[in-house]
C-alpha cells in the first residue's frame, strides 16, 4: 500500500537514501544520498505538500504491518514534457515484490491524478528495467548511459 508520510517520519527515507546495499543501482550518480533533517521541512513542503500535481511522493508499505519498505513517487519534467516516476524499495526487502505492487501503486494513483504517462530513466546496468517492462512500460529510447522507459496509463 501507498502511504503519505508525515514530516516526523522522514527518518525513514533519510536512512532509506543513506543505505549503500539499497542506493547501489545508483553508484553511476554517486550511489548514496544525504538527506539531512534541515533540509525535511522544504523537502516535505514540495514533494507531500504540493498541491500543483507536479508532484507525488508516498512510503510504500506492507500491508499486514503498515512498516515502510520503499517509496513511490513521480515528478514533472520539462525537459521531457512528461513525469518520472521512482520506486526505491530498500535492499532486504527486494525480491518480494514490493517493486511490481509499488509501481502499480504508482501507476494507479497517477492516474488517479490525471497524468496521461510515466517515464523513468533506467540506468543501462540496472536489472529493474525488466520489472519496468512486465509492468506494462515500455523502451521509449536507449543510450550509453540509461534506458527511458514509459508508459502510457
Amino acid at each position: 500500500m501507498l502511504r503519505r508520510p508525515r514530516l516526523e517520519e522522514l527518518a525513514f527515507r533519510q536512512a532509506l537514501l543513506a543505505d549503500p546495499d539499497t542506493m547501489a543501482y545508483n553508484h553511476a550518480y554517486g550511489g548514496t544520498i544525504g538527506f539531512p533533517r534541515a533540509r525535511w521541512a522544504d523537502w516535505f513542503a514540495r514533494w507531500v505538500e504540493n498541491g500543483t500535481g507536479e508532484r507525488f511522493y508516498r512510503y510504500l508499505c506492507r500491508e499486514d504491518t503498515g512498516e515502510p519498505v520503499g517509496e513511490a513517487a513521480y515528478y514533472f519534467d520539462g525537459e521531457l514534457n512528461g513525469y518520472i516516476c521512482d520506486v526505491v524499495v530498500l535492499a532486504r526487502y527486494r525480491g518480494r515484490g514490493f517493486g511490481r505492487q509499488g509501481l502499480e501503486l504508482l501507476c494507479a494513483a497517477a492516474k488517479e491524478n490525471g497524468v496521461d504517462r510515466l517515464a523513468d530513466n533506467i540506468a543501462i546496468d540496472n536489472p529493474s528495467a525488466e520489472l519496468f517492462r512486465r509492468c506494462g512500460f515500455r523502451e521509449r529510447l536507449r543510450n550509453a548511459e540509461y534506458i527511458l522507459m514509459e508508459k502510457v496509463l
